[in-house]
This record gives C-alpha cells, sequence and structure tokens, in this order.
C-alpha cells in the first residue's frame, strides 16, 4: 500500500511516510523551543509584573517547565508555521533518501 503526502507529488510507502511523520513532529519540537521557547523566555524575563495575576515564588520556580511544555505544544500545533514550512521544503528530499536506503526493510 502507497501513501501520498499532502503538498508532495510523489507517492510513498506506509514504512516512508511514518519516517516523514517523525520528520514532522521532530521539527515542531525544534520550532517550538527553539522560536517560541525563545519568545517565552523573553516574556518570563521582562519586568512588566502587575500587581495581578502573579503567581509569587512558585511561579519563578515552575514557570520555565511551563513554558518549555507550552512552547513545544505550540510549535506542533500550528500547521501553517515556520515549522510545516521546513518540513514541506525536506520532505521530497528526506522520502527520496529513505526510499533510496530502502526504509521499507528496515521498518
Amino acid at each position: 500500500m502507497e501513501v501520498t503526502l499532502v503538498g508532495m507529488d510523489e507517492t510513498v510507502s506506509p514504512a516512508v511516510a511514518r519516517r516523514l511523520e517523525q520528520m514532522r513532529e521532530t521539527l515542531g519540537k525544534v520550532v517550538g523551543s527553539v522560536f517560541f521557547g525563545t519568545l517565552l523566555g523573553a516574556m518570563r524575563s521582562s519586568t512588566l509584573k502587575g500587581s495581578y495575576g502573579h503567581g509569587g515564588r512558585g511561579e519563578e520556580v515552575f514557570a520555565g517547565q511551563l513554558h518549555g511544555m507550552l512552547a513545544e505544544r505550540m510549535g506542533m500545533a500550528n500547521s501553517y508555521g515556520l515549522g510545516e514550512v521546513i518540513f514541506k521544503h525536506y520532505a521530497p528530499q528526506a522520502a527520496r533518501i529513505a526510499a533510496a536506503s530502502g526504509v521499507e526493510e528496515m521498518a
């Protein structure tokens, strides 16, 4: 059974499609941690804290972990963002390499 990926002219096998989905997920995590993580870190270190809505010491201690998880989810949630642009750029080449290297036998 072969699978046609949206945005690609090529038909790929299910094993290659699984590899491409792993690549998409990894790219989402990387974009989330690099782009959104940096954005949330800058926001966290900002001096613009109001008198309301500030969580005190607990927020200061655990905000980094929360922002890390939020950044990862934000990177994977946006289907038209930077991660998807990078994926669409590299997916055809990655599919050809995976098919040529015999991913079907390795899966």
